[in-house]
């Protein structure tokens, strides 16, 4: 059997139609998840995009972040787990390759490019689609006339600032859709399958898209489609906080943008999508989509990823998979909890394959098959400082650096987690305490702790003549 994973960055579960979104636009995405398998309780155990990863390609539990490898304080993100792959466990890939798969990756996920984070560990070839969010691809002027539109004073003076810069100035390229990252990303591993999946016997391909993560500036087409005759300022990056600054109708067109970013990567999966079913190669591959995780997007008052926000909207991540013909996968819905640590001790038990001492994820191809019903009774894991604890009946948060702050929420009576009932539930609250305490194991959080870095102040030493210009804008 072959593989195909595709991790999309920042995708909410709730902004796809199969997962019953009934406003937004994902053919593409619905047409796979209703003919193969759509999984109702994926939870990210490592939060956010570095720590996931990890667990996705090591099999290894990330959370408690016992394998940290501080960061040196010139990286402007120092969090808890935010580090490379620890080279003393295996990778799936590494495990394939030395079982005669041929093994890629296509990514435009600039937090995976840097040397000190190995990501390519284990792959045959990987390719970086340069020039998204953060990556420092590219400097010199930009020749956006609505520049100044994107950079709002929320962002000012940041590092924020800066990485929205130097994203403006890489899109500059752009001619078309056909230029925009999660295009170029599907567009390359399409052709990672001419050149290589009829030609090796075996194969494994990784992709990752790190679209819809903010900045939310897709084509304009994609912009306009859920929030037609706005004429406002576009907040493509905002700060945590930034709703407090917002309007009703910049929040509602910000939320607009994110979800035309969805649909773009939609779009380009299903491209993808119809190259993989020209080659036929549905009869001998198995592919798992999956997000990371998902994004607030104004609700309790946060616009951004930050470890206190960690709510539904955070944490009810995709996972859609099918199997090769004959496993009689169409249309399943499965309801057990898994984490991103079980991937790779189930695809290479269907593979065949002996997982590692290291792996400690859970193996749920027998769920697949319908031999099994359950994987795991609870989700846990964290982000940052923060831990927490997710049953069928209830959604814990705990700060462990400041054991005052815990979140408790009933999830029959309140899904979208707005009425915090911890004050109210000591018993339960205690019950929980005792869970996050086995899944600690004695682990407790380090004195510096880290931060996402989106306050670092920027101060650029360089200056910009009074009359600039280049070769390529004059």
């Amino acid at each position: 059997m072959n593989f195909i994973v595709i991790c999309l960055d920042s995708l909410r579960r709730d902004h796809v139609g199969c997962y019953g979104n009934s406003w937004i636009r994902t053919p593409n995405l619905d047409k796979f998840g209703r003919e193969n398998i759509i999984f109702d309780n994926m939870y990210p155990n490592g939060i956010p995009t570095l720590p996931f990863r990890r667990g996705v390609m090591q099999g290894r539990r990330v959370h408690p972040f016992r394998d940290r490898v501080p960061r040196h304080p010139r990286n402007y993100i120092t969090l808890l787990g935010w580090h490379g792959l620890a080279e003393q466990y295996l990778t799936i890939q590494e495990v394939l390759q030395q079982n005669g798969y041929i093994t890629g990756m296509i990514t435009d996920v600039p937090h995976m490019f840097p040397p000190d984070v190995n990501f390519h560990i284990g792959f045959d070839s990987f390719e970086f689609i340069r020039g998204n969010e953060c990556d420092r691809y590219r400097t010199g002027g930009t020749r956006r006339k609505d520049y100044a539109n994107y950079i709002i004073d929320d962002i000012k003076g940041t590092i924020q600032q800066r990485y929205l810069e130097q994203q403006l100035i890489a899109l500059d390229e752009a001619r078309s859709e056909e230029d925009y990252f999660s295009a170029r990303v599907f567009r390359a591993a399409e052709k990672w399958l001419e050149r290589n999946a009829r030609y090796y016997e075996k194969f494994y391909l990784y992709i990752d898209s790190f679209d819809p993560h903010e900045p939310w500036n897709p084509p304009y087409e994609y912009r306009r489609m859920y929030d037609k005759g706005y004429e406002g300022r576009e907040i493509v990056l905002p700060q945590p906080e930034s709703a407090k600054n917002m309007t009703e109708s910049e929040l509602k067109h910000m939320r607009a943008m994110y979800a035309g970013k969805v649909t773009m990567v939609d779009r380009w999966f299903g491209h993808f999508m119809e190259k993989f079913n020209h080659m036929e190669l549905h009869e001998d591959t198995a592919v798992l989509v999956v997000s990371d995780h998902g994004h607030p997007l104004g609700e309790h008052g946060i616009v951004r990823k930050i470890p206190s926000a960690c709510r539904f909207n955070m944490l009810d991540a995709v996972m859609l998979m099918s199997l090769p013909v004959g496993y009689g996968c169409h249309g399943k819905r499965i309801a057990t909890m898994i984490h991103e640590y079980d991937f790779a001790p189930t695809l290479l038990s269907l593979a065949g394959v002996e997982k590692p001492d290291s792996m400690n994820g859970k193996d749920f191809s027998k769920v697949l098959t319908g031999e099994a019903e359950t994987n795991r009774t609870y989700a846990a894991g964290g982000y940052g400082p923060f831990t927490y604890v997710r049953t069928t009946d209830y959604y814990y948060l705990l700060n462990l650096a400041n054991q005052k702050e815990k979140y408790l929420f009933d999830l029959k009576a309140d899904p979208k987690n707005m009425n915090n009932i911890a004050d109210s539930k000591p018993q339960l609250v205690a019950e929980m305490d005792l869970m996050v305490e086995k899944e600690l194991d004695g682990w407790t959080i380090p004195e510096q702790a880290g931060t996402s870095g989106y306050l670092r102040e920027w101060k650029p030493a360089y200056r910009i003549r009074k009359k600039p210009w280049t070769s390529v804008y004059s």
